[in-house]
Parts: structure tokens; sequence; C-alpha cells
């Protein structure tokens, strides 16, 4: 007899295509495999009390503020730490509860299952005034350009031509239709369209329209909706609506990020758009939490160790934080030094719930995204 301490992220199902377990032995046993928290704000003390023995009843725990036991009417925190199947059980005990915890077991009802395949989306910027200088093309390299990043291996090319960078102000339509025309007749022309799907970064109209009839298949708005016509043109063209968080606007988005609770505020955003995108007949939507757009360095950080919470919307979530200066804030860089930190952040955006990596480096990330996946396919020999 060999023991061996493995990985305890290592594949389920790739173990067991070794040890040939019974196949019923093996459906209980992966419900056991891996440990969810939810961290539980706001709870009233009968809850927690209830919560908590229904909890320890089924194997399970909930952590609560040592005052919890005491009779006392404040709210309080608490974490529910707990399995597959443990969490299965507690919804049956709590739909049976008052104090609230009947919206508890709707809330661990819901799937938060992460993809299992991370897809690159490379940025082409036809402005002069974008935050990373390598992203910027111009209509003399514009080609070269798009045709390496699609040899590269591209799943998505996010065309922009206006910043969004911190500061910055919008070019007018006129201006960013200007930057655009060639290359959208370029990328039509050519067929480029068949490559990859193509994503036009934009809120205006007729840009969007005419991207629509020229291959493109998504509209990418960092506006958050503010404009409901755009809706309108995703219906009437069957197009991907990307639905991104960002305060205020790009000039003013960095004035004194405020939120509540980060988590929950983007909770709120994202349920009241995808409301309103519904109404329109829109349910192709990607989300995007918009990782800098008005956020700190620690905001952006904990919305990508927590990005699972949104997986709760059963949509494809997109994380774009290549080069910014998030990495900048915990390591002094420049915008042309800072990949790794990039790397970094995408796969651990990948691993908690991102499907879409949204990158100036496809490269790059492609080469990491298959080791990683060849890692995750590992099995025991």
């Amino acid at each position: 007899m060999h023991i061996f301490k493995i990985n305890s992220n290592s594949d389920f199902n790739k173990l067991c295509s070794k040890i040939k377990p019974h196949k019923v032995g093996k459906s209980i046993m992966s419900k056991k495999t891996e440990l969810n928290f939810f961290y539980i704000k706001d709870i009233k003390s009968a809850a927690a009390n209830i919560l908590k023995q229904d909890a320890l009843r089924v194997g399970a725990e909930l952590v609560t503020n040592e005052r919890v036991i005491l009779p006392y009417d404040e709210l309080s925190d608490a974490l529910l730490i707990a399995t597959e199947e443990q969490i299965s059980k507690l919804i049956l005990k709590e739909k049976k509860q008052d104090f609230g915890l009947k919206d508890l077991a709707l809330f661990l009802q819901k799937d938060f299952k992460k993809p299992k395949e991370a897809k690159i989306m490379g940025v082409l910027n036809l402005n002069t005034d974008s935050f990373n200088s390598e992203s910027r093309v111009s209509k003399k390299n514009f080609e070269a350009r798009l045709v390496s990043m699609l040899d590269d291996g591209a799943d998505y090319v996010d065309i922009g031509a206006a910043s969004s960078r911190p500061g910055s102000f919008y070019c007018g339509k006129e201006e960013e239709f200007k930057r655009l025309k060639f290359a959208l007749d370029l990328i039509y022309k050519q067929n480029y369209y068949k490559q990859a799907i193509f994503s036009l970064d934009s809120f205006d109209e007729y840009c969007l329209e005419y991207a629509l009839n020229k291959g493109f298949s998504i509209i990418n708005d960092i506006q958050g909706l503010k404009n409901h016509n755009l809706a309108i043109l995703a219906k009437k063209y069957q197009a991907k609506y990307c639905l991104m968080h960002m305060q205020n606007e790009p000039h003013n988005m960095q004035d004194e990020p405020r939120y509540d609770f980060i988590l929950s505020d983007i909770e709120t955003f994202f349920k009241e758009k995808l409301e309103i995108l519904d109404s329109f007949g829109v349910k192709d939507v990607i989300l995007d939490v918009g990782i800098g757009f008005g956020k700190s360095a620690e905001h952006n950080l904990l919305l990508i160790t927590h990005l699972e919470h949104f997986l709760q919307f059963q949509k494809p979530l997109l994380v774009g934080a290549s080069r910014k200066s998030l990495i900048n804030a915990y390591h002094k860089s420049e915008v042309d030094e800072r990949l790794p930190g990039s790397l970094f952040l995408h796969l651990k955006a990948f691993e908690n719930g991102a499907s879409i990596l949204r990158t100036h480096d496809v490269k790059e990330h492609k080469q990491m995204f298959a080791i990683s996946k060849a890692m995750q396919e590992l099995s025991i020999k």
C-alpha cells in the first residue's frame, strides 16, 4: 500500500475513472467533495439560532456573532459552510422556517455552476488615447494586427474607437464612426467575422447598427443600458448584449467610489438591468462587473475573488483586468509591465466563474489556459 497526499482541487471525475466506484456511490460522493461558503448579512438573531441548529444537524456549520446566543435584537452577519449534499438538506429545512429563512432556501437553490473552459477576447482600439498604447492600431496596421490576433486563437475580438480610460470624454458619434468605418468594412469584406465572434465597444446606436450589418454579433455597452434603444437594436439583430457596470461616466467614474457593499450593489444593478433587457426580449446577455470602472483596487479584487456570486444569473461572466491600474496599486508598474499581474487576475477570474477574459495579450492567455486545462484534466497514473 502506498499513500499520496494529492491536491484537493483534483478533478473528482478523473479520479473516479481510475478507481471505478459504483455510479450511484459516485453520484452521492460527488456532492461531498467541495465546501461552499455563503456569507449572510443582517441575519436576525432568531434566524441565526435556527439555522445554526439545522446546519449542525446535517453536518454543516454556521459561523455566527458571539452574542447571537444571547437575547438581543441586533442584526449580525454569519457564514454558512456546507457541501452540496448538506445544502440540499438545508433547503428542505429552511423552506419551513420563518425569520427570512425561506428566502435563504430560495437563494441556496440557485445554480452557481462554473464554466469548464475559458474563452479569450482580444482588444483592438482605433483611437489614439486608450490607456494601453499597445492596443492602439492605425488604418495602416489594423489588418495585420487583426490577422495576428486571429492566428493567436482569439475566440472574440472587441473593437473600440472611443476611449473609456479614467478621465476621458466621449469623442462624439461622428468622430467615432469616422475611426471605425474602414475597419468594419474590411472585417466584412474579408470575412474575418467568420473566424471569431466580433464585438463593438460602443454605446452609439448608429455605429452599433452599422457593425451589426457587417458581421458583428455583440453589443458591448459600457454604459450599462442607459439607452434602451440599444436593447431594441440587440433584439432586432439577435445580438448578444454585454452589460457592464460602471459608476458615473469615464471622466468622473473614479470620483470616490461609493458602495455600501460591493457585491450587493452590483447584484442589484444586474437584476434591474436584466429585467429591462428581458422586457425587450433580449435574453442572450453577458455580464461584466466592470473591473476598474469606478471601483477601488480593493473593490476590484473583491469582485474577482467572489465572482461566483454572479453565476446566480446563469449568464456568461466577462472579466477585463488586462494591464489595468489595479495591478499598479499592489506592485508599482507601468502599463507595459503588467502582463504577469493580468495573467494571474484572469486565471483567478476563470477559477471563480468567468468564462470570457478580455485581454490585450491573446497569445499569452491562450498558452496559460492551455496549460491550466491540461492540469485540470490530469488523472493519477
